[in-house]
């Protein structure tokens, strides 16, 4: 099977080895350790589902598609990171991962020997009404979990702030930045891998274990100190805010993890909201410095179960079609150019209550033009019926 693959750093979190944190203000007063544990809900068992082998004709995709229809212009990489002669494709169920939240707590909080506890109730992702809280210290360290299984936030405020002020990820803010840092580079206080390691005994701890792909940037200080930015509630430049002083100190590694599956990316829509693929939407994302694990947010991953295996992929050709059906129906003078197709599997979020729909699905992503202005764009298709999928 010929196919291109992109480079990648994948790895399995073995046993061996974004944004503003929303806070609801219930509080309780300060807490305990014995707290966090009739905060942790039961989760209803999923029975794993029997494979049924389903026939399946061997198909290729090539490394590149060159075609051009109407106004929609393909010169694509096609990337295919599984050999599916050997993981064949399949359809599936998943579940989301439950976090040791008394784990999280003992792992990551428990060296604060007074804090805050604020409660609330809310619906987790079965509907079922669940009772999830934040802890806060006097030093605004933060740890808060649910309401969905696999969520949970933990952040230092030493030195967060100003690491977000200087390392902007999303490439929709007119302020990214992240182009400026190193992916490869070795900071002086530990190696990538060492410092990834950090995060990965963390996951495997609280019950977050899985195969994954990362991106992994050296913010060194330097870098960050030229690019830190504050401004006020008017959009002035805001001095006060600024770091007196940065360090090599300050330096650390920002990783954005995303869950492998069968070989293949897994996709989902982050936080419900945020359908474009990329790192800024990674649903695993944490910050090491040398003082550890200083900022860690899990949005979701998922256990699947295969349904059905050996199911049959459309041909390139058929995929290419819908795209450029999608954007020839589209009035105006723009044209369209598809640079790279990749081969994921798709959650579906929207297919059910905490038991989700799991299927290949080519995501295509380009460049809209329309006088001066670009914009880029990401069409999302179903790899066995050639059927857009809006999210």
């Amino acid at each position: 099977m010929e196919k291109t693959k992109r480079k990648s750093k994948r790895k399995v979190i073995a046993r061996s080895f974004v944004p503003a944190i929303l806070f609801f203000v219930f509080l309780s007063g300060c807490g305990s350790r014995e707290n966090i544990k009739e905060n942790v809900q039961d989760l209803e068992t999923v029975e794993s589902m029997d494979v049924k082998e389903a026939p399946s004709d061997d198909i290729s995709f090539p490394a590149r598609y060159e075609n051009t229809i109407e106004n929609v212009k393909f010169s694509m990489d096609i990337i295919v990171d599984a050999d599916l002669a050997v993981e064949t494709p399949v359809i599936a169920k998943a579940r989301m991962k439950k976090v040791d939240a008394g784990q999280t707590f003992e792992l990551l909080f428990s060296n604060n020997n007074t804090y805050e506890t604020y409660e609330y109730e809310e619906k987790d992702e079965y509907g079922k009404t669940v009772k999830t809280g934040t802890y806060v210290s006097p030093e605004e360290t933060t740890l808060s979990y649910g309401p969905v299984s696999s969520q949970m936030t933990y952040m230092q405020r030493t030195l967060m702030p100003y690491i977000r002020s200087a390392f902007v990820l999303d490439d929709e803010d007119e302020r990214y930045n992240a182009g400026l840092y190193s992916k490869e580079e070795q900071l002086s206080f530990m190696d990538r891998e060492d410092a990834l390691q950090i995060v990965s005994d963390i996951l495997t701890k609280i019950n977050m274990e899985f195969e994954y792909d990362y991106t992994g940037y050296a913010l060194d200080y330097a870098c960050m100190q030229s690019q830190e930015y504050h401004e006020d509630m008017d959009g002035n430049i805001d001095n006060a805010q600024y770091k007196e002083t940065w360090s090599v100190s300050d330096e650390g590694y920002y990783f954005c993890i995303n869950e492998i599956y069968r070989g293949l990316p897994l996709y989902h829509v982050y936080c419900e909201i945020f359908s474009d693929v990329k790192d800024a939407n990674a649903p695993v994302q944490a910050f090491v410095s040398q003082k550890g694990i200083e900022y860690l947010n899990i949005e979701k991953v998922f256990d699947i179960s295969e349904e059905k295996t050996g199911i049959q992929l459309l041909p390139i050709d058929a995929i290419a079609e819908t795209a450029a059906n999608k954007y020839t129906q589209i009035l105006g003078s723009s044209t369209y150019e598809m640079t790279n197709a990749e081969l994921y599997y798709y959650v579906d979020l929207s297919s059910g209550m905490g038991i989700y729909d799991v299927r290949p699905v080519w995501i295509i992503k380009g460049i809209e033009e329309s006088g001066e202005k670009q914009q880029t764009i990401q069409v999302i298709i179903d790899a066995q019926t050639a059927e857009e999928i809006v999210p």
